[in-house]
């Protein structure tokens, strides 16, 4: 089984990436600093320092779940495009395949009917000829 590396990834899976581990540091250090805090109950800075982590991480959780549903619909909407293209160059190269066998076929066509025309172009002079002759 082959796992890419995180350099082989898309640059929006790196930014979600990087968003969700951020995420998780802030809810991290939160969690640290209200426990800091429980344990010092008298110092308000630590308090104001939790109460404020807790609020970017709710913030960010918030504007993540709008952003990662943005990006799948963005993500949704690129597959549905690169598909569509797909579908219309194979169509397309359907249509110029039969347009040139159309063309290829109407060469030969005409190369048959220009051999015939010559043919009957040598038979003419002949027959001029033998006239020609008789009339001498």
């Amino acid at each position: 089984m082959h796992f890419k590396t995180i350099r082989e990834f898309h640059w929006i899976t790196k930014i979600v990436i990087i968003l969700t581990g951020l995420l998780f540091v802030l809810l991290i250090a939160a969690a640290a600093a209200e426990v800091y805090w429980m344990s010092n109950r008298d110092n308000q800075a630590v308090f104001n320092f939790s109460q404020g982590l807790g609020m970017m991480v709710l913030s960010l959780s918030s504007i993540l779940m709008q952003a990662f549903l943005l990006i799948l619909a963005v993500i949704a909407i690129w597959m549905a495009a690169a598909r569509i293209r797909m579908w219309m160059e194979k169509y397309l190269d359907a249509m110029l395949a039969a347009q040139k066998a159309g063309k290829e076929e109407t060469a030969a066509a005409l190369s048959t009917m220009t051999g015939k025309m010559e043919g009957m172009e040598k038979k003419l002079e002949k027959i001029e000829r033998i006239l020609e002759n008789v009339a001498e």
